[in-house]
């Protein structure tokens, strides 16, 4: 029998769970879009993101974004996936 990775096996079965648009804490929003990057880098990635999309960085400030809250509310995930893309 032939041993496959965790990390091949990840890549070939990818979750099937659909995306919900629900609150979601930072982290597990920025490692649904970041998979294989650590937390803190995954997070980091995605304020990235969230800073160079300058359309996306203005709909978030006008919706009353909270740089410093530790979750998205569910009106911020929307925006984000919709300049974004689903993860």
């Amino acid at each position: 029998m032939e041993r496959i990775s965790y990390l091949k096996r990840m890549a070939e079965e990818p979750d099937e769970r659909p995306f919900r648009m629900r609150v979601y804490r930072k982290s597990e929003l920025a490692q649904l879009y970041f998979p294989y990057a650590a937390k803190k880098q995954a997070l980091n990635n995605l304020n990235r993101w969230i800073r160079r999309c300058e359309a996306l960085h203005a709909a978030l400030a006008e919706a009353g974004y909270v740089k410093n809250r530790w979750f998205f509310l569910r009106p911020e995930v929307e925006l984000i996936v919709r300049y974004l893309g689903e993860p």
